[in-house]
C-alpha cells in the first residue's frame, strides 16, 4: 500500500512538473552576461541577437522563455526591463515557429539541460568551463 501511494505521489509531481513544460519551445538562461539554453532549442542566429540586445543593455541575468500560443509562439521575459523585454520579442518575431522548430540542438548537454533544470545546468556547465 505503501508503494502505492508513493508511485501515485511521485507520478503527481512528474506531472505537475512537466506540463506546463510541453508547450514551451525553449528556456535561456542569461548570468554574469552568458547565455545558456536549459531546455529546448533555438537558432544560433537568434541567440546571437538576444545576446547583442541584453549586453547593449546591461543585462546580466535574465530569463527568457518561448511557448507555443495562438497563432506562433510568445516570448515570456522576466530579469529586463519592459523595453529591453520589447526589443528581445521583435528579434524573436523575426523567426517562424516552423524556423525555431527546426533548430538543431547546440552541442552536447549536461545533466541540468537534459533535466531542464537551470541551477544544475549552469553548475555543469560551469564545472565543464573550469575543466578546460
Amino acid at each position: 500500500m505503501r508503494l502505492l501511494i508513493l508511485i501515485v505521489v511521485v507520478a503527481l509531481v512528474a506531472l505537475a512538473v512537466f506540463i506546463p513544460r510541453m508547450g514551451e519551445l525553449f528556456l535561456i538562461s542569461l548570468r554574469n552576461s552568458d547565455l545558456l539554453v536549459i531546455r529546448g532549442k533555438a537558432p544560433i542566429a537568434l541567440l546571437q541577437d538576444f545576446a547583442d540586445i541584453l549586453t547593449r543593455h546591461g543585462v546580466h541575468n535574465a530569463t527568457i522563455r518561448a511557448v507555443r500560443a495562438e497563432g506562433g509562439a510568445q516570448l515570456i521575459c522576466s530579469g529586463v526591463d519592459e523595453g529591453t523585454a520589447q526589443r528581445l520579442r521583435n528579434a524573436f518575431h523575426l523567426y517562424p515557429l516552423s524556423q525555431l522548430q527546426a533548430a538543431r540542438p547546440l552541442g552536447e548537454r549536461n545533466l541540468g539541460q537534459l533535466l531542464g533544470i537551470a541551477w544544475l545546468a549552469w553548475f555543469f556547465a560551469g564545472f565543464a568551463r573550469r575543466a578546460r
